[in-house]
């Protein structure tokens, strides 16, 4: 006798990160990163509940609101760069004479000033710092979007594996259900003598087997439910419960968008190929500031001060006041040689620059490999699930056919459990292609429209 089980069946499909420039990072405070969850929990959670709530509790989606913030001060410290500088000193000193040609031995000095510097020209480096922090505030923002719109795949995933598992469950109960009546009749007829107890101790074997089918489905819908849960970071005592969805035979089998189209839009929107750009303008600023280093440098100086010596007869005030004086200057800094520092940072920041046309080759190589396999997954899904429609409908005649003729004898239980594990088997497939359909079907979607929802 043939044993099926039901599998363990994750659905899986490979994709690159995605994201688009959202509103989300634009603004972003303290209290943000710290502050507890805003959004009521819902008795069911729907798709959109499920990504609203990861959005805003994600762990890591608040590190990157940090990171923001952190960004944010960058831009301050570069700006900051064109600001003056100002700072008092004070010294005083003791001075000892051992052999003093006259009567003072030792004196006592002091002074006081408040000095302050501004750089005038340093070959535009602060203006080319302030511009890469931004740009890196930029990338960092586009990497909470990338965030955001990973969670919402790996939601989506989850979100249909528990779907699957659910009718899954269905499936193994109604199998038991059936398999529990097989083994009833059997039991009759074997009471009636119409029927051994070999044949009698197969049936009741598969009705076991499908007891423990069920159980295992069970726990596989438990399992999916706790990997979800863990996505939205709830708490493992959380009765979660999903709303319950179901998908037609035209969310299955719809049309896909021509291939190169969603390949070309997605190539728009992607935050790698952005983050790219900007890695560019940010390699830009790089070779400008290494060459600054052959520029000159203008500097203006300022200062007030004044000054006290003990022992030439003069009051404490007196001198402060007669020794109180205002300096100001101009400083012109010229390289001339710098044991070549100037071009060797200017020969390593254009090595760097040339990053950015590889990064752009490998990320089209991935998105033309990830949007292939995409279409490939859902065109496979999608004839599978077609044809499995009436592999059941016939696999289901003949599970009806062949319980029939046992009723009245003419076949033997070998030929009534191939035909019952056949159906479940038919069963099965067809839900898991339903689902790998949908699954591909709505990731292309989201790459086609930034947009990704159930149903």
């Amino acid at each position: 006798m043939r044993k099926i089980t039901i599998p363990i069946v994750i659905l899986s499909l490979e994709f690159t990160s995605v994201a688009e420039t959202t509103d989300r990072f634009a603004e972003v405070s303290k209290n943000e990163v710290i502050a507890p969850p805003s959004i009521q929990m819902p008795t069911l959670w729907t798709f959109d509940d499920c990504v609203n709530w990861a959005v805003e509790n994600n762990t890591d989606v608040r590190k990157t609101l940090l990171s923001i913030l952190q960004a944010d001060e960058e831009i301050g410290t570069a700006k900051d760069a064109w600001l003056p500088s100002v700072g008092f000193s004070t010294n005083h000193s003791f001075t000892n004479y051992p052999s003093p040609e006259n009567e003072r031995s030792n004196t006592y000095g002091s002074s006081y000033g408040i000095n302050a510097s501004w750089t005038v020209w340093e070959g535009n480096i602060r203006k080319y710092k302030l511009e890469s922090a931004k740009i890196l505030r930029q990338r960092t923002q586009l990497d909470g979007d990338d965030l955001v719109k990973d969670l919402k795949l790996n939601i989506l995933q989850a979100y249909l594996n528990i779907m699957y598992a659910k009718e899954a469950v269905e499936i193994a109960a109604k199998t038991l259900e059936v398999s529990e009546s097989q083994t009833e009749r059997a039991r009759r007829l074997m009471e009636s003598g119409r029927t051994s107890k070999v044949d009698f101790a197969q049936i009741e074997s598969q009705s076991a087997q499908d007891r423990y089918n069920l159980v295992q489905a069970e726990s596989n819908y438990a399992t999916a439910k706790m990997s979800l849960k863990k996505i939205l970071t709830l708490g493992l005592d959380y009765d979660f419960q999903i709303a319950d969805i179901a998908f037609s035979d035209n969310d299955v089998t719809s049309p896909l968008p021509p291939m190169d189209q969603v390949y070309t839009f997605a190539a728009s929107w992607l935050p790698e190929f952005k983050s790219n750009e900007l890695n560019k303008e940010i390699y830009s600023n790089d070779i400008k500031i290494a060459k600054a280093g052959y520029m000159p440098t203008i500097s203006l100086q300022g200062s007030v001060g004044t000054g006290y010596v003990s022992g030439n007869g003069l009051a404490w005030g007196s001198q402060m006041k007669g020794s109180f004086n205002e300096n100001v200057g101009v400083t012109l800094s010229i390289p001339i040689y710098d044991g070549n520092a100037t071009r060797r940072a200017v020969a390593k920041a254009n090595l760097a620059s040339m990053e950015y046309d590889l990064n752009r080759t490998q990320l089209m190589d991935d998105l033309s490999q990830t949007i292939e396999s995409l279409y490939i997954d859902a065109t496979n899904s999608q004839a599978k699930y077609t044809s499995g429609l009436k592999q059941l409908e016939a696999v289901e005649m003949t599970a009806e056919l062949v319980d029939r003729q046992f009723d009245l004898g003419l076949v033997n239980p070998l030929e009534l459990l191939t035909a019952h594990n056949n159906l479940l088997n038919a069963r099965l497939e067809l839900l898991q292609n339903k689902f790998m359909a949908v699954l591909a079907n709505k990731t292309i979607n989201f790459y086609a429209t930034t947009q990704v929802s159930i149903p």
